[in-house]
């Protein structure tokens, strides 16, 4: 045990030094650097299960899934000491997800054996330990999307569980509630039935108006004895339906008995939301994103753009602005913030939930709407100004240069038509000072007011001529705003 200790030092430290150069919440790190503090004896203790052969259900998670062990205490011994749902409880109080990350990886926790069911759940002290602007909510998902990827890893024959995060908080408002909620919507998209299985029983807990019942959780954060009946009696159907079906079979989702749902109290041009996981490409984009940010150690970025598949080709490989990308940064500190295919909606989950987090900013482009497929353009302007919007409130000292959606080819849905009175309503959102309206749009076309495969090949996304189109528009911006 004394050279596991010292290993155990030496993996602390590196923990340490990599947390500072990538984001807290995926980045495996243990506790405070003491290969004696209490939960290193309690991964010793879970550690001595592990290698005497595991278990075929495995509880994974922080302070809730660990008093199993104490307030559950009775309810465990009923359901899950014995018998084919013999189970073993890897849960720690006050984890966060880079914590569980470090027990699966470097701790080892998932490995030398076979579990055949493993439920998680992990995040609600990423929103409790640290404030939204040091632990955004995509900060978690993103961590939670690791965790289950390093589970399939370590455990290819396992089926997880995931289990949404329990309310906290009296009501509905508390801050640390609602960023669970927004998490939970996320990564319940990570279910598939068949390697993830999604289990929402938030229902049971919570009254008509969506008010955490005291008289199961005392402390508004961890369930009593009767807390934990509910848990077990919610889980036991889905754990013994693992047990017994086959990997190919898929196994429906739980959720919430009457939903709230998610109301539109706008168009859905205007209202946050994310795409995942809908293609590993744009969580991966969002990964990159937030580690370029936390890299950049909360220096000031000359310019910031905000947009589509047209913002990102400045810099993603291949992209036809890249060569002119590159030159351009070496004047100008520049965060790119497009992502393929995004709308609206998808700007503004991205900016709401960790993208404006840890840097300031002396200037922000926004460019955005080409792909939203309403054909009501007020719908889509709306969706403009909440951008404008959501960047005022959090960098109210940055400027702002807005651009029309640029011109796009003979197009059988009339996204053209309705992007030009798109424009005509945006327009009015600048005000020539905090809100710029810049507009070289008839750049891109020829003399009969036709946009060509001249500078736009696929007449949507400009070419290396087309983007020397923009780069002349908006340099003179970028030298006055910037001061270089």
């Amino acid at each position: 045990m004394k050279t596991k200790k010292i290993v155990l030092v030496g993996l602390l430290a590196l923990c340490s030094v990599s947390a500072f150069a990538a984001i807290r919440a995926v980045t495996p790190t243990a506790w405070n650097g003491d290969p004696n503090c209490w939960q290193m004896q309690r991964h010793y203790e879970k550690m001595a299960t592990v290698t005497n052969g595991g278990a075929k259900v495995v509880f994974i998670g922080d302070s809730i899934t660990h008093y199993w062990d104490d307030t559950g205490k009775g309810v465990w011994a009923k359901y899950f000491a014995s018998g084919a749902r013999k189970a073993l409880n890897l849960g720690t109080s006050a984890d966060r997800t880079e914590h569980v990350l470090w027990r699966i990886t470097e701790g080892g926790e998932l490995d030398g054996y076979e579990a055949k069911c493993i439920l998680l759940m992990i995040g609600t002290n990423n929103a409790g330990h640290f404030p939204f602007s040091e632990e955004p909510p995509i900060d978690t998902i993103l961590g939670i999307r690791k965790i289950l990827d390093v589970i399939a890893e370590k455990q290819p024959n396992a089926r997880t569980i995931l289990t949404a995060i329990f309310p906290r908080g009296a009501g509905p408002d508390d801050g640390c509630r609602v960023r669970n909620d927004i998490v939970n919507k996320e990564i319940s998209k990570f279910a598939d039935g068949k390697r993830v299985i999604w289990c929402d029983f938030s229902d049971k807990y919570l009254d008509a108006q969506g008010n955490l019942s005291p008289e199961l959780f005392p402390d508004l954060l961890h369930p009593n004895s009767r807390g934990y009946e509910i848990w077990a009696s919610a889980v036991i159907p889905l754990i013994d339906t693992v047990l017994k079906t086959k990997p190919s079979v898929a196994i429906p989702s739980v959720w919430p008995s009457c939903p709230r749902g998610y109301i539109y109290r706008r168009p859905l041009a205007a209202e946050p939301v994310s795409k995942f996981p809908k293609g590993s490409w744009w969580d991966k984009r969002c990964l990159e994103k937030r580690n370029e940010i936390v890299e950049n150690g909360g220096a000031e970025y000359d310019v910031v753009m905000v947009g589509d598949s047209i913002t990102h080709r400045w810099e993603r490989e291949g992209g036809e602005g890249r060569a002119l990308f590159a030159e351009l940064k070496k004047t100008y500190r520049i965060l790119n913030l497009g992502y393929g295919g995004d709308q609206t909606q998808h700007v503004i989950w991205r900016l709401e939930n960790g993208e404006q987090e840890g840097y300031k900013a002396k200037l922000f482009t926004v460019m955005i709407g080409t792909n939203n497929k309403e054909r009501n353009a007020n719908d889509v302007a709306l969706g403009v100004k909440r951008i404008l919007t959501d960047i005022r409130a959090k960098h109210p000292e940055s400027k702002i240069v807005l651009m029309p959606i640029f011109p796009r080819g003979p197009s059988k849905d009339g996204r053209d038509e309705r992007n030009e009175k798109v424009n005509a309503i945006i327009k009015g959102y600048a005000d020539g000072d905090t809100v710029r309206w810049l507009d070289f749009n008839a750049k891109f076309l020829n003399a009969e007011g036709k946009l060509t495969k001249e500078v736009m090949n696929d007449l949507l996304h400009p070419n290396e001529k087309g983007y020397q189109i923009w780069l002349d528009a908006i340099l003179p911006v970028f030298k006055e705003i910037c001061g270089k």
